[in-house]
């Protein structure tokens, strides 16, 4: 039998990520001095094996580089029985990639960036995702990401459904990608505001998760609960803004607990609106006015610099 061993590669991603992300490969012994065009996508010379990897991009399942003519093949996917043809000095390696950032942690990674994680398992879609790896023991896989506003977050529930933006600097990772990330284990979520004066504010609740689809993506949010920027989601003292057990609502589905008016909307946001809200992470950035995003630590959305929620199983 042969063994696997594990190379690390970095990748440069398409221009709009502008930071490093880091993916794992698993070398194909089997598939060694073969050479197939099925699931195959595009050959480009190459020095070295891992230049050859940083053009393995998102939809790369598996690469091929051969020393001896410094060639590189991209594959979807490398299958011993589709390796028809034979070509001396051929190598494959197939993308191995952690379900969170809490494996990619566990493979040896250290440093805050951009990564690649496989949250459906076996490899049905393969996402790049912010991993937090410095924050209270790192681990931690950013689920929304806003930098100083450069995305607008009034979204249709089929661009939060599959998730939107870029992880270099805002995006939402997708409500089918959190539901499948926390239904297997409690997660903790992390808040985190930046300010522009330097301070940072957060808070940690002990449970969360969220159902799939047919629930509308309902929220499960439990504590206890710790941080400076105080609770505003659970256990609230204000009417109708306890977020636990609300169901997700867009520009277009209506979910919320309003009789009489329409919280997505008039909030101009996707998020778990009861009536409506007094945490609202979502919001439109200034000029546009964006209302509680966390009532009542944060009134001046003026001075936020950075947003970010983080998940990490408990």
């Amino acid at each position: 039998m042969f063994l696997y061993f594990v190379v690390f590669a970095i990748l440069w991603m398409p221009v709009t990520l502008q930071s490093v992300t880091k993916r794992s490969f698993l070398a194909k012994p089997s598939c060694d001095d073969r050479i197939s065009n099925i699931e195959f996508v595009a050959e480009h010379q190459a020095p070295s094996r891992h230049s050859c990897a940083a053009m393995c991009d998102i939809n790369c399942g598996c690469f091929g580089f051969n020393s001896l003519v410094k060639k590189c093949r991209i594959h979807r996917s490398c299958i011993l029985v589709n390796m028809t043809s034979t070509e001396d000095g051929w190598r494959y390696y197939q993308i191995s990639a952690p379900q969170d950032c809490q494996g990619v942690m566990e493979t040896g990674e250290r440093t805050s960036g951009l990564y690649v994680i496989d949250p459906f398992g076996g490899r049905q879609r393969l996402v790049t995702v912010y991993c937090d790896m410095d924050t209270d023991n790192g681990g931690w896989t950013a689920i929304q990401r806003r930098l100083s506003g450069t995305m607008n977050f009034n979204k249709t529930w089929t661009e939060f459904k599959n998730g939107f933006g870029d992880p270099a600097s805002a995006y939402w990772i997708g409500n089918d990608v959190i539901h499948h990330l926390t239904n297997r284990q409690p997660h903790f979520l992390y808040v985190n505001f930046k300010l522009n004066n330097g301070s940072i504010f957060h808070q940690k609740y002990e449970y969360f998760s969220i159902g799939d689809e047919s629930t509308n993506y309902t929220l499960h949010l439990g504590g206890p609960t710790t941080g400076n920027l105080g609770d505003s989601m659970i256990n609230t003292v204000y009417f109708g803004a306890n977020l636990n057990g609300m169901s997700f609502s867009t520009v277009d589905r209506d979910n919320d607990q309003w009789s009489t008016g329409y919280c997505a909307a008039a909030y101009n946001g996707g998020w778990w609106f009861n009536r409506c809200v007094y945490a609202f992470l979502n919001g439109p950035w200034p000029p546009e006015y964006w209302e509680y995003p966390w009532h009542p630590t944060i009134k001046s959305v003026s001075n936020i610099t950075e947003v970010r929620m983080m998940i990490k199983p408990t």
